[in-house]
C-alpha cells in the first residue's frame, strides 16, 4: 500500500501562538501535570529555541528559562485543533487513521488518478491543513518510513521515501522509534544510536536483550511494517470561534457570542437545509482549565435562532465557573429532517434583523467591511467602561469581530508630583491641564488579569472635559472615550 503521513510538529505550541499572537516572541512553556508524580511537565514550547525544553519537569525548564511565560496545556483545544485538520484530511480521502494528536496517515492507493498523480494527492493533503500549523507530508509504502520522511522534511514540504527503505532509515536517530523511553535508554547504553545500529544487530539478540519491542524496534529498522492505516469514521462537523475583547464572567458577554457564532455557522453555504442535533460550547481563558458542555437538541434545530434558545436554557442552568477570554462552537449529528418549525407566522423582530443584514451586505460589498452593528450590554455595573458594553456586527459571517465599545487608547502625559496630570499632548500638540473637575480609583485585584486605574476628568483649557487614567499596573496613561 501507498502512504502518506501528514505531520504537524508542535501542534499545541502553534496552537496557542495562533490564539495569543501578543506572545508570539515571547519565550512561553506549555506545561501539563504527570499524574503519577503530580508536577507541572513541559510538553511543549516556543519559540523554536524552548522545543527542546519537553519532557523537562517546570523546575528545571525555569532553571534554564527564567524569563520564560508558563501556560498551562489546553488538551481539548488542541483535540479541537486536530480533529478539525482530520475532517479537513477526510475531504481529500476518505482512508484517514490519525490516533496521536498531530500525526495523520492516509492511503493514497487509487487517490492519484482524482488528482492527478502522487503530487497532486500531496498538493492536496499539505493544502488542507491550515498554513499556521506547517504540516509536513511523507510518502512510502509503509506508515513507519512515511513517519520519518515527513519527520525530517522541511515544514510545508513532503519527503519520498526511495526503494531501499532500510538505507533510508540507517543515519535516523533510534528517537523516532515507536518504542517506550526506557528501551531507547537502554539501548543508549549500549551504544545503539541509530537505526542502522539496529538494522545491523541480530533480531534473536534484541528480542532476548529488550524483549518484544527490540524486536519490533528491529524489523521497523529493516524497513518490515506491515501496521494497518485503520481509517477513521467521517464525523461532519462545522467549527466557528471567536475571542472577546476581554476576559469577562457575564453570561450576557457569552450569549452574544454563541450568537453571533450560531449566525455565523447558519449562514454557511453547507448548512442549506440542514438541522443541527448537537452543539458543543468550550469556553477557555489564560490560567484557567477549559469548560466544555455538549447540548443536544431534543428537536434538530434548522435555525440558529432555536440552536441559539437550546444553548442558552442549558448554559444558564449550568454556566461556566470560569472567565471567558475565547469561545468555540462546533455543530455536529446533522440531519436533512425538516426539524421543529419556528411558527407559521414571521417573527417582527427577527424579520427587521434579516432586513438589516441584507442592507449590511450590500453596504459591504460596495464600502467593503461591515457597517452595521447593534450595541449590547454586557455589564453595565462594570467600573471600566470598554467592558460594559460590546458592539456585535448585525450580518457576522466573514469572521467579523466583536468589540468593546469604549476602547481607551494610549496618551503621553506628563505628572505631577502626585502623579496627576499636568499636561497632555493632543493632536501633536502639549496642552497644560487647567483644573481637575473629578478624580476616583478602582482596584479590582482578585481577577485572573486584574484592573487598577487612577481616573481624572480634565479641562484641557477649552472648555472639553476629557477622561484619562492611569494603569497602576502597566504604569501607562490612556484616554477613555467615554
Amino acid at each position: 500500500m501507498r502512504v502518506a503521513c501528514v505531520l504537524v510538529t508542535h501542534l499545541r505550541a502553534k496552537a496557542e501562538m495562533q490564539r495569543r499572537p501578543h506572545l508570539r516572541n515571547s519565550p512561553v512553556l506549555i506545561v501539563a501535570r504527570d499524574q503519577s508524580q503530580n508536577r507541572p511537565m513541559v510538553v511543549d514550547g516556543f519559540p523554536p529555541s524552548l522545543e527542546s525544553m519537553t519532557g523537562l519537569s517546570l523546575e528545571q525548564a525555569l532553571s534554564l528559562h527564567a524569563n520564560a511565560a508558563v501556560l498551562d496545556a489546553d488538551e481539548p483545544h488542541y483535540r479541537q485543533v486536530f480533529g478539525e485538520v482530520l475532517a479537513s484530511l477526510q475531504r481529500v480521502s476518505d482512508r484517514v487513521d490519525g490516533r496521536e494528536l498531530g500525526t495523520a496517515y492516509t492511503r493514497m492507493d487509487g487517490l492519484e488518478r482524482l488528482y492527478r498523480g502522487e503530487a497532486g494527492v500531496v498538493s492536496a493533503l499539505l493544502n488542507a491543513v491550515p498554513a499556521y500549523l506547517n504540516p509536513r507530508v511523507g510518502v512510502a509504502d509503509a506508515k513507519f518510513p512515511a513517519f520519518v520522511a515527513a519527520r525530517t522534511c522541511k515544514t510545508h514540504g513532503a519527503s519520498r521515501v526511495p526503494g531501499d527503505v532500510r538505507a533510508f532509515l540507517a543515519p535516523h536517530p533510534i528517537g523516532l522509534l515507536p518504542v517506550s523511553a526506557d528501551v531507547k535508554a537502554e539501548m543508549h547504553r549500549f551504544g545503539l544510536r541509530t537505526m542502522g545500529n539496529l538494522a545491523a544487530m541480530g533480531e534473536h539478540a534484541l528480542v532476548d536483550r529488550f524483549g518484544r519491542e527490540g524486536g519490533r524496534a528491529w524489523r521497523l529498522c529493516n524497513g518490515m511494517d506491515d501496521t494497518p492505516v485503520v481509517p477513521l469514521p467521517f464525523d461532519e462537523s462545522i467549527v466557528e470561534r471567536a475571542s472577546l475583547p476581554f476576559s469577562s464572567s457575564s453570561l450576557q458577554a457569552l450569549f452574544i457570542t454563541v450568537e453571533t457564532l450560531l449566525r455565523r455557522a447558519y449562514a454557511r453555504r453547507e448548512m442549506k437545509g440542514r438541522y443541527v442535533g448537537t452543539a458543543t460550547l468550550l469556553c477557555s481563558a489564560s490560567g484557567w482549565p477549559p469548560w466544555e458542555k455538549i447540548i443536544t437538541f431534543r428537536e434538530p434545530a434548522g435555525t440558529w435562532e432555536r440552536a441559539s434558545s437550546a444553548v442558552r436554557s442549558r448554559v444558564e442552568a449550568d454556566a461556566p465557573h470560569i472567565p471567558v477570554e475565547e469561545v468555540t462552537l462546533t455543530l455536529s449529528n446533522f440531519t436533512g429532517e425538516s426539524g421543529t418549525q419556528m411558527g407559521l407566522l414571521k417573527d417582527a423582530q427577527n424579520d427587521t434583523h434579516r432586513r438589516l443584514a441584507d442592507v449590511d451586505r450590500r453596504l459591504q460589498a460596495r464600502l467593503g467591511g461591515h457597517v452595521l452593528h447593534r450595541i449590547v450590554e454586557v455589564a453595565p455595573w462594570h467600573p471600566a467602561p470598554e467592558m460594559r458594553s460590546l458592539q456585535v456586527p448585525i450580518e457576522p459571517s466573514g469572521g467579523a469581530a466583536i468589540r468593546p465599545l469604549h476602547r481607551p487608547s494610549p496618551v503621553e502625559v506628563r505628572e505631577g508630583t502626585g502623579r496627576e496630570p499636568v499636561s497632555v499632548l493632543m493632536k501633536k500638540r502639549w496642552q497644560r491641564v487647567a483644573s481637575i473637575q473629578d478624580s476616583w480609583t478602582f482596584d479590582l485585584w482578585w481577577l485572573p488579569e486584574p484592573v487598577s486605574r487612577a481616573y481624572y476628568r480634565i479641562d484641557p483649557g477649552d472648555g472639553r472635559l476629557v477622561t484619562l487614567f492611569r494603569d497602576r499596573g502597566q504604569d501607562r496613561w490612556y484616554r477613555q472615550s467615554a
